[in-house]
């Protein structure tokens, strides 16, 4: 098996964890599974190191797992457990026809980029359409869910297929750009997790369709 095609089948693993969010309601699954989603882009990351050489690889590999393996996880993990809310309740699109939907995103996706020509030395072609998948599969997430913690997972599954293409398709964005988006996520992170905190201390919820009630 050549590095391209160990490169892709790691990179479909991300995209079948992304697909897995949509199959349960239960907040603690989505949380795993964004865990494992991470553990392999890490993986993704770590074999496109080995086979271009760039030490800055190594270290955004190791950078993925602390922050989106580990940290980040066990913050979800703690703020479900504050505030007491263990699953998603009525999402705007139930499960069967989200999982539809996602079924109809990666096909336009690997539809999408059969016109697209990239230019340059590829590590892994077919990656591009997977990653194109995810940032859809993280979008929609966002939009078809009620509950804040799921659209942060959404967000975050976003971020992690915008990750895989700008590493795997390129071989890595430059370090400090890197670096920057990692303070970005995990700060924008911890600060949605306050927000949820303080959203279900004042509404006694974390539903945010409800925020369309408040007036002034």
């Amino acid at each position: 098996m050549s590095i391209s095609e160990v490169i892709e089948l790691v990179s479909a693993f991300v995209l079948i964890f992304a697909i897995m969010q949509i199959f349960s309601d239960r907040l603690y699954f989505s949380v795993k599974t964004y865990a494992v989603q991470s553990f392999f882009l890490t993986l993704s990351i770590s074999t496109i190191a080995v086979y271009s050489g760039f030490a800055d690889l190594y270290i955004t590999a190791l950078l993925t797992f602390i922050i989106k393996v580990v940290l980040i996880p066990f913050l979800l993990f703690k703020l479900i457990d504050k505030i007491g809310i263990k699953r998603e309740i009525e999402p705007f699109i139930n499960i069967n026809y989200s999982l539809l939907i996602t079924g109809v995103l990666v096909l336009f996706s690997f539809f999408l980029t059969q016109k697209v020509h990239i230019s340059g030395e590829v590590v892994a072609r077919e990656v591009f359409p997977i990653s194109i998948a995810i940032i859809l599969i993280g979008i929609f997430i966002m939009i078809s869910r009620k509950k804040a913690i799921t659209q942060i997972l959404g967000f975050l599954t976003l971020e992690n297929g915008i990750m895989l293409a700008g590493t795997s398709i390129t071989k890595g964005m430059p370090f400090i750009v890197e670096i920057g988006i990692f303070f970005d996520v995990f700060v924008g992170a911890l600060m949605a997790g306050i927000m949820i905190y303080q959203i279900r201390t004042s509404f006694q919820d974390i539903d945010t369709d409800k925020l369309s009630s408040l007036k002034e």
